[in-house]
C-alpha cells in the first residue's frame, strides 16, 4: 500500500466516524453512484446494487448518520463501535462524506468498490479501492476496508487482526 500524507489520513479516518455525532448540519457529500466498465476480475454491478453500495458507504463515512445507522453499515459493525464513536469526535470528522464512483462484482455477495472521502467538500482520498460484502440480503462497507484505513492512520484495533471478521465471503 502506498503512503499517504498524514492530513489525508485523518481526514479518511475521521471520516469513519463521524457519522456517529449526527452532525446533520455540517453538509457532507452524499454518495452517488456511476456505472462502471466489466474487467477481467468481474463484472459492472447492476443499479440497484450500486445504489445499496453507495448508501451503505455513505452511511458509514457520511455526516447525516446516526451512529445506529452507521454500524449497521459496516460489515461486523458491532465490534468496530467504539471506532466509530472516537473517530465522530474528531473535529475533522465534520463535513466528511464519500462518494462512490465504480463498484464491480467479484461474486454474488462481494464487489470491489473505488471511491474518494471527502473533508470539507475536498477530496481526503481521492479514488480508494475497497470492498462491500452482502450480508443476510444487506450490502454493507467490508470490514476489511474499514480496517485497511484505519491501519493507514496506525488505529487498528484488535478485531482488525481477526481473519473471521476481516475476511471477504466466498
Amino acid at each position: 500500500m502506498r503512503r499517504l500524507p498524514r492530513a489525508a489520513l485523518t481526514a479518511a479516518i475521521l471520516a469513519i466516524g463521524m457519522l456517529a455525532t449526527a452532525c446533520s448540519s455540517s453538509g457532507g457529500q452524499q454518495a452517488s453512484h456511476s456505472p462502471s466498465s466489466s474487467t477481467a476480475s468481474g463484472s459492472s454491478a447492476p443499479p440497484a446494487v450500486r445504489a445499496a453500495i453507495s448508501k451503505a458507504y455513505a452511511a458509514l463515512f457520511g455526516t447525516k448518520s446516526s451512529l445506529t445507522q452507521s454500524v449497521n453499515s459496516l460489515q461486523h459493525g458491532q465490534k468496530f463501535k467504539s471506532e466509530i464513536v472516537a473517530e465522530s469526535k474528531k473535529p475533522a470528522a465534520k463535513g466528511s462524506g464519500a462518494k462512490v464512483t465504480a463498484v464491480t462484482m467479484r461474486s454474488p455477495d462481494v464487489a470491489k468498490v473505488t471511491f474518494t472521502i471527502y473533508s470539507k467538500g475536498s477530496p481526503a482520498l481521492p479514488n480508494a479501492s475497497g470492498f462491500a460484502v452482502r450480508e443476510n440480503g444487506t450490502w454493507k462497507v467490508a470490514a476489511q476496508t474499514f480496517c485497511q484505513l484505519l491501519t493507514l492512520q496506525g488505529n487498528a484495533p484488535s478485531a482488525c487482526k481477526d481473519p473471521k471478521i476481516t475476511a471477504l465471503p466466498h
